[in-house]
């Protein structure tokens, strides 16, 4: 009988006190079998009572673990901090990275090993995400999909100007993290993109599978708090990722305009903050939502244009996907 591949699983914890035990359940409770799963806990210094709940529950459920490892960090190092944290602390050969207010569905850690044990070249592979409070609302989008259709440079200049939200179904191996260094700590509140530009820079293409595995939490991100219009950390990041990765595919001068239309919206957005003082209303909304007129590149891709799609999506697919 053929020995299971142990999984890494990594909980990024911060003040998650009310959601973390629905995720340490959702892990105990994989049809994998947790006796193949090592649990990696890792606190950003919560300033909740969530080290004191995730403790309670170790010591009723620890056993049923292939190892378990609560890494209590005592000085908050941000997301990408925490993150390369529970990764390097991984002694398994995969990983399967999960935030302390998500979900794994009951086949996460099984569907995903089905998939690398079928395609033996995979590092890297996504799949699809159910969302908390939203109505059926699964992503990637099913224009979002071709996207994993190409090739790792085609998926590397993509990302250069485009993004969607994948980080919550990734499941890589630890091999992978090594070779690209890890999250980039400069970028404290965005652990994904940056790293996805590593790996598809480095030739690693995305993988991706049509189920679901992941139940989704959105968390505070630009303007998704109740009380806050933005989160001024994480724009002030999106912008060091715009000026640092600033050669888009397209031809000059469509990628400088590109690149300024990120810009022009993100410090238009700051300039909303400020004059509202960063307060969320139908207001800030409204001029929020007129932002995207900054964008018509961008606007015109999220309509599908069809001279885009054939510009980009001009070749066969892989066979792997």
């Amino acid at each position: 009988m053929t020995q299971p591949i142990n999984v890494s699983v990594t909980v990024i914890s911060y003040n998650s006190a009310e959601t973390v035990v629905d995720t340490l359940n959702s892990i105990l409770n994989q049809e994998y079998g947790a006796e193949n799963i090592e649990l990696i806990i890792s606190d950003d210094a919560s300033t909740d009572n969530c080290v004191e709940i995730i403790d309670k529950w170790l010591t009723a459920h620890s056993q049923a673990f292939l190892r378990v490892n609560l890494i209590k960090n005592t000085i908050n190092r941000g997301v990408t901090g925490n993150c390369n944290i529970a990764w390097k602390a991984a002694t398994c050969d995969w990983i399967k990275p999960i935030a302390g207010d998500d979900i794994l569905m009951p086949n996460c850690i099984k569907d995903n090993v089905e998939y690398i044990t079928h395609h033996p070249k995979c590092e890297i592979v996504f799949s699809k995400m159910e969302w908390f409070g939203s109505e059926h609302k699964i992503t990637p989008e099913p224009y979002d999909l071709r996207f994993f259709k190409v090739d790792s440079e085609k998926q590397h200049d993509w990302f250069k100007v485009f993004s969607f939200n994948i980080a919550p179904s990734a499941f890589f191996s630890k091999s992978i993290l090594e070779k690209v260094g890890y999250a980039n700590e400069e970028i404290k509140t965005i652990e994904d993109k940056p790293l996805w530009l590593n790996i598809t820079k480095k030739g690693y293409k995305l993988h991706f599978f049509g189920k679901v595995t992941v139940k989704y939490r959105r968390a505070e991100s630009l303007s998704t708090s109740n009380h806050k219009y933005i989160n001024s950390n994480y724009l002030q990041d999106l912008i060091a990722i715009n000026k640092k990765y600033k050669l888009p595919f397209f031809k000059y001068p469509v990628r400088e305009i590109l690149r300024y239309e990120q810009l022009t919206m993100y410090n238009s957005m700051l300039l909303i903050s400020l004059i509202s003082k960063n307060k969320k209303s139908k207001y800030t909304d409204y001029m929020g939502r007129a932002t995207w007129l900054l964008r018509p590149i961008h606007l015109v891709q999220r309509l599908k244009f069809k001279g885009y799609n054939r510009y980009f999506y001009n070749q066969k697919s892989d066979k792997n996907s």
